[in-house]
């Protein structure tokens, strides 16, 4: 069985026993709803579970990042998540940190009804298996970016083969080639300044960055109890302090509509990530001997985006 065919198969089983599609009445019950179904699939198999993560954290974003009610963007954003609510489709989102300069710039060039686009994003996980995928580029003959949600099933559509090998094969990341592929209008959006740029991105990784850490607690402490290891007085304080960062993250969600907001909820879910990346190296350290499979899918977590050294760099401790 080939990684992509087996990682089709267990994605699959996810869509069919957890709900992938959470739609709460606020940005913090969202993401409980997201969490949940994350720590689920991580638990048992944590590369699964970084994949459902790569859908539900441009989902959660889309649905919750606060918008005009009256404006193009809203209307646009509203017909969008009803399309994919309506037909339970996978979101992928591409252009993060990890391919930042890995390759020639993606080309958006305005059409009469839509966008033009041109070239390829070589890290896109959920490639594979997702329907939509969301990015955003510079736009050709202008000063602006403008924000894509375009089909990943067309013929004009490329797909790659997977990039990782070994258990991490099932976290599913693959190039993705646009070749003279159209967006419609409406799943197109002008994004009107570099500070409204930043926010959204800011707001975007700081989901990720919650989101991926249900998913490593989750599995820590499975194989925690899998394996009997004991938890250290440090261990202890530092799920305490975890807790702390969560809550007040989850009271920033709802404040994050200004650049000053945005900043904040980064700056706090960044913080989250580093300490939970220390305590899934201290576990695969206290694993290495025992489980080598789970050790090494463990240690990935210091370098996935935000990377710790850039972290620790922006603390002035690099």
């Amino acid at each position: 069985m080939s990684p992509s065919t087996e990682f089709r198969q267990r994605f699959d089983g996810l869509r069919a026993g957890l709900a992938l599609h959470p739609a709460e009445a606020t940005a913090a019950d969202t993401f409980e709803s997201a969490a949940h179904a994350t720590r689920v699939a991580a638990a048992d198999c944590l590369p699964l579970g970084l994949a459902l993560v790569m859908h539900l954290y441009p989902l959660c974003v889309l649905r919750c990042v606060s918008l005009p009610w009256f404006s193009q963007a809203g209307f646009r954003r509203t017909r969008l998540l009803h399309d994919i609510d309506s037909h339970a489709l996978i979101l992928a989102n591409a252009g993060s940190e990890r391919t930042a300069g890995a390759h020639p710039p993606v080309t958006v060039t305005r059409t009469t009804d839509g966008v033009r686009v041109d070239g390829t994003y070589d890290y896109v996980s959920l490639a594979n298996v997702a329907d939509i995928v969301l990015f955003s580029a510079p736009l050709a003959g202008s000063a602006g970016t403008v924000f894509c949600a375009a089909d990943l099933r067309a013929a004009s559509v490329r797909i790659g083969s997977p990039r990782f090998s070994g258990s991490m094969r099932l976290s599913d990341t693959c190039s993705v080639t646009f070749i003279n592929h159209h967006v419609p209008a409406e799943r197109t959006l002008v994004v009107p300044s570099e500070s409204a740029f930043n926010c959204m991105a800011q707001y975007q990784r700081s989901w990720f960055h919650l989101l991926l850490g249900e998913g490593y607690i989750a599995r820590i402490e499975r194989l925690q109890r899998e394996w009997d290891l004991p938890r250290s007085v440090e261990q202890i304080a530092s799920l305490n302090e975890l807790t702390l960062l969560r809550s007040y993250s989850l009271r920033l969600l709802a404040d994050a509509a200004t650049p000053s907001g945005a900043d904040a909820l980064c700056r706090v879910t960044a913080a989250l990530k580093l300490r939970v990346s220390w305590l899934a190296q201290a576990a695969a350290k206290a694993l290495c001997a025992r489980d080598e499979t789970a050790a090494q899918e463990l240690g990935y977590l210091r370098l996935q985006p935000t990377s710790d050294d850039r972290i620790l760099r922006s603390l002035g401790a690099g």
